[in-house]
């Protein structure tokens, strides 16, 4: 009965333009409201199927290209409307267009939640690549759609500071919950069974691999290695959309690229490493003021960073004294700062250390995770408030 008790609220997480098993939305937030709420996740998949797993019910839909992202919305669309949520929390700005329309046009209005962890109107500008003047006014346009949607939030989380003050103006509660790696989730992976057959020093760089989040710069780095001699591993474990683009990671034996590992295979590469690499590209304010989630992993793993010299990465990195900051795209400085700490062995392992213990202190999921459910005690209230007669 207790637990039935509990689990009374009924959560559905929604991303439009995430896949049902992303780090953020299952691994982190499911999984940590689970514990007390009813939740669902709804979002992008390989096909269209619901399962249980870990106490969390898994709604995908099959991605479609991009020119028919419309159909994966009005499946989520119908979703929400047929679903009896009491929250639906929204993890980026077309999975929140689609819950205020569900909601606006549904007898019984779930609170909305909305989970700005980018800065979507500078996000969707710069993938379009337009003429500076158009991207500009194109920013303008969804900032202005996603303040509009956001007056029907009841409530936000925010990746850091910024983005929390920009939605300080709706006087709704708020909670930074960073994009952290879990102290457990890292501990627990076995070092051995990848990468065994790998003897040169590996070099570590994941996430969405692409030019703005710095792939060119990381293959010219190591290309830089090559010449002067120094034996290296670059692994690379992420997606890459053309590979072709990139004809040295074919040619180049000292590259491995994985692609998308599963969420508890990561682990056991990072124990392998020796660096790890954060090399964003300032293309847009998104990418300026992003804290990636592969600093944390790398700091949970006491690996030392080379990172680009941006403000939000520099407040984690000179603080914490974690690694090495080095201007963005610039490839020799990047390879330099790699191979200091490949022959500094004291340095290497006392920038790592440094990384560990602030993730210790501050920087994990076991104590945002804590954040998030005060917050959602808060929207349960809320919640109680609005299902009681006046």
């Amino acid at each position: 009965m207790q637990a039935e008790k509990k689990k009374t609220m009924r959560i559905c997480l929604v991303g439009a333009s995430h896949f049902v098993d992303d780090d953020r939305m299952y691994y982190r937030q499911a999984l940590a409201l689970s514990t007390t709420y009813r939740v669902e996740v709804v979002g992008a998949g390989q096909c269209r199927r619901t399962v249980e797993k870990d106490g969390v019910r898994i709604t995908s839909y099959r991605k479609r290209s991009k020119a028919r992202h419309v159909e994966l919305l009005l499946e989520i669309y119908q979703h929400l409307r047929s679903g009896r949520f009491d929250v639906v929390h929204c993890f980026d700005l077309d999975a929140l267009l689609v819950a205020v329309f569900a909601s606006r046009l549904h007898s019984i209005r779930p609170l909305i939640v909305y989970d700005a962890h980018e800065h979507f109107p500078s996000l969707i500008a710069g993938y379009f690549e337009l003429p500076r003047l158009f991207s500009l006014a194109l920013e303008s346009l969804v900032d202005a759609v996603e303040r509009f949607l956001a007056s029907f939030c009841c409530a936000f989380v925010a990746v850091n500071d910024w983005l929390e003050n920009r939605f300080s103006v709706y006087n709704r509660p708020t909670a930074v919950i960073r994009n952290v790696a879990s102290l457990s989730w890292y501990d627990a992976a076995a070092k051995t069974g990848v990468l065994e057959d790998v003897s040169d020093p590996i070099v570590i760089f994941g996430g969405n691999l692409g030019q703005k989040k710095g792939l060119e710069t990381v293959i010219q780095a190591k290309l830089i290695l090559d010449k002067k001699r120094i034996k290296t591993c670059f692994v690379l474990t992420g997606n890459i959309k053309a590979v072709s683009d990139y004809p040295s990671l074919a040619d180049n034996s000292g590259f491995k690229v994985t692609g998308w590992l599963d969420h508890d295979v990561l682990p056991s590469f990072l124990k392998r490493a020796k660096v790890g690499l954060v090399p964003l590209q300032p293309a847009n304010v998104n990418y300026s003021i992003a804290q990636p989630n592969k600093l944390f992993a790398y700091m949970v793993a006491s690996l030392p960073v080379v990172a680009s010299n941006l403000p939000a990465i520099r407040a984690v990195v000179s603080q914490e004294n974690c690694g090495i900051l080095v201007d963005p795209g610039d490839a020799q400085q990047f390879a330099r700062a790699i191979l200091r700490l490949l022959r500094e062995d004291n340095l290497r392992t006392s920038l790592g250390g440094n990384g560990r213990k602030a993730a210790e202190r501050e920087y994990n999921w076991e104590k945002e995770s804590q954040k998030l459910l005060a917050l959602y005690k808060e929207i349960e209230r809320m919640s109680l408030k609005e299902q009681t007669p006046s």
